[in-house]
């Protein structure tokens, strides 16, 4: 039986998405220009590698690597992963902030 904290389906479906056969997520990161702030978790191997290509390629991104998480980092460590994301979204400017 599957727990629900087992992330395994979760993982194929991302990896899905950054495999995908025209590149085309992979080729415009570097068009994104909005505030971006890439979450990972420090257990999590299959994507470390690829949280660094994608915090190098967005413009001005911002990288937080949660420690003893994995993929499911706001699941695995809730409290670090809001103290990650809230200082980003505090730090946003304000008009950022509607729409």
């Amino acid at each position: 039986m599957v727990s629900h904290r087992d992330a395994s389906g979760l993982v194929r479906a991302a990896r899905g998405m950054l495999t995908q056969r025209d590149a085309r997520v992979i080729e415009i990161l570097p068009e994104i220009k909005v505030p971006a702030l890439i979450v990972v978790g420090a257990d999590d191997a299959p994507f470390l590698a690829a949280s660094d290509y994608m915090a190098a390629k967005i413009p001005g991104a911002r990288k937080a690597v949660i420690p003893a998480a994995g993929h499911a980092v706001n699941i695995d460590q809730p409290q670090a992963f809001i103290d990650a994301v809230l200082p980003f979204l505090d730090g946003l400017p304000h008009a950022a902030r509607q729409g």
